[in-house]
């Protein structure tokens, strides 16, 4: 029987806002949210090519109390953008129809353990659950996508993921583009039949390398195009492949404005970073001001991922792909395994509009926050792939007790710790995205002999970040205060990786 205290001593355990009935504890809350928000899993026929419809899966969502815009409409097989402010409370009812177990991770936001999403909180299709937050987040791009252990590969690629932002007063007193100006740009590269079904995973190497795709979808539509006045726009660029590495470039050779990472815009003190181009691992995101009003009226560019040095096993570049193009000729092999790490693919097409053009505000960034105390705790992490699984400290993910911590796997809460990451254990030298739910951190130094030379002009180290990349041979160093007390993860996040068991939980305070 529930009674007011067993949901105290509910939520004193951990179980939180998902263990208890929908009634209780909404008498029990201490009154109603800001926001109240439907999103549905399911499957669904979407028009993501020309031609017959994709068949996969697709978020909906649905504004049941508050603000109407809360929530955005999307194409193709993106989910809905979820458009939330700083300080609002939000309640979320998510119903799974997928015919799977599935939970929804809220992607760089710093939610109650409750609410992050891990995999031990799935529940099975025909079922339902709630969370609750107070969006705690700097303005900034985040995402929401599923997390059930093993299944996050094929779910996400099957078209469940969204963008979520978060957006404050103190935004437009920086001189940015209005919302109006903005352009959301979400990657994901994929393979198609000729009928235009998805292409998952065709052999072994998908699991080793992540699965790969010829085309890229963005904002889940192939092809996209965008005509945009002569004027600034802000362009809220996110990766959301399972596996593909984007170095990001302007057709005609411009630089990219760099105004923010995954946490949010840079400090004053850290400025506007101008790179040729952008290096970009999966489920990073970057923030950019583009000047299509320095351009001709009419004038027509794209966005691409430049060609580097591929980084898989068995790609054109990588280390077997060169083995056996040299016995059976490299173009059977390439058209044999299919898409490789580091291809040039195109991404997206931009025509300048005519029209009168308007003049650039001078940007202000915002000053740094404030830093919390440094203790003297540090963690060492050593990544590693070998068997075909990746090892974080030579451990997987315990799928038979999926809260288990290890004692190198806790941090003190308000107080910032030095975690350090290796990408040098034994096995196959492969790149990884490191992703740390429920916490922004920053990188505070990378060892530069890990990075290509033909990504490194695109690696910036600015900002606050939840993901970075770390290259083989390669040590990174972050300073990381989580705020928030409970069990939350770190994972690699090319997600066949990370369903192949390469992830752990990390403790938050005792």
């Amino acid at each position: 029987m529930w009674t007011r205290r067993n949901v105290l001593k509910s939520l004193a355990a951990g179980g939180g806002v998902l263990a208890i009935p929908l009634a209780l504890r909404t008498a029990f809350g201490a009154g109603d949210p800001d926001l109240l928000l439907k999103i549905v899993a399911a499957p669904a026929s979407m028009a993501v090519r020309s031609g017959q419809e994709t068949r996969g899966l697709r978020y909906t969502g649905e504004v049941l109390r508050g603000r109407r815009d809360a929530i955005l409409p999307s194409a193709g097989n993106l989910g809905p953008t979820l458009d939330l402010r700083r300080g609002e409370r939000v309640r979320i009812e998510v119903e799974n129809h997928t015919g799977e177990p599935t939970v929804i991770h809220w992607h760089g936001m710093i939610v109650p353990d409750s609410a992050d999403g891990h995999p031990h909180q799935a529940v099975g299709s025909g079922s339902s659950y709630t969370i609750e937050f107070t969006v705690r987040n700097r303005a900034g791009t985040y995402l929401y996508h599923p997390h059930p252990h093993r299944l996050t590969g094929r779910q996400t690629y099957g078209g469940l993921a969204g963008l979520l932002i978060v957006r404050e007063p103190g935004e437009r007193d920086t001189g940015l583009p209005a919302p109006e100006h903005e352009l959301a740009l979400v990657l994901q590269d994929r393979r198609f039949r000729q009928d235009n079904q998805l292409v998952f995973k065709r052999m072994m190497m998908d699991d080793m390398n992540g699965v790969l795709g010829d085309r890229v979808l963005v904002n889940g539509v192939d092809d996209a195009a965008f005509k945009v006045a002569p004027r600034v726009y802000r362009l809220r660029v996110a990766n959301v492949s399972n596996a593909r590495i984007y170095k990001l470039a302007w057709s005609d050779g411009r630089p990219l404005r760099v105004i923010a990472s995954d946490g949010g815009l840079f400090s004053r003190a850290e400025g506007v970073q101008e790179l040729p181009y952008a290096t970009l691992f999966p489920f990073e995101r970057i923030e950019l001001l583009e000047d299509f009003g320095a351009r001709r009226n009419g004038a027509e560019i794209a966005l691409v991922s430049k060609a580097f040095a591929g980084m898989d096993m068995m790609g054109g570049d990588g280390m077997m792909g060169d083995m056996m193009g040299g016995m059976m000729g490299g173009g059977m092999m390439g058209g044999m395994m299919g898409p490789s790490q580091g291809d040039e693919l195109h991404i997206a097409r931009f025509t300048v509009a005519p029209g009168p053009r308007a003049r650039a505000q001078a940007l202000a960034l915002p000053g740094e926050e404030a830093r919390v105390v440094e203790g003297k705790y540090e963690l060492h992490t050593q990544v590693a792939f070998r068997q075909m699984r990746g090892f974080l400290n030579g451990r997987q993910f315990d799928s038979d007790d999926m809260t288990a911590v290890a004692d190198d796997e806790r941090l003190p809460v308000g107080k910032a710790s030095v975690w350090t990451f290796s990408n040098d254990g034994r096995g196959m030298p492969m790149p990884h995205p490191i992703h740390v739910h429920g916490v922004q951190f920053r990188v505070i130094e990378r060892s530069a002999g890990g990075v290509p030379a033909d990504l490194r002009g695109g690696m910036h180290g600015a900002g606050f970040k939840d993901t970075f990349g770390i290259f083989p041979g390669e040590r990174v160093r972050v300073l990381i205060a989580p705020q928030v007390a409970g069990l939350f993860m770190y994972h690699c996040h090319n997600l066949e990786h990370e369903d192949g068991g390469m992830m752990r939980n990390c403790q938050f305070g005792a």
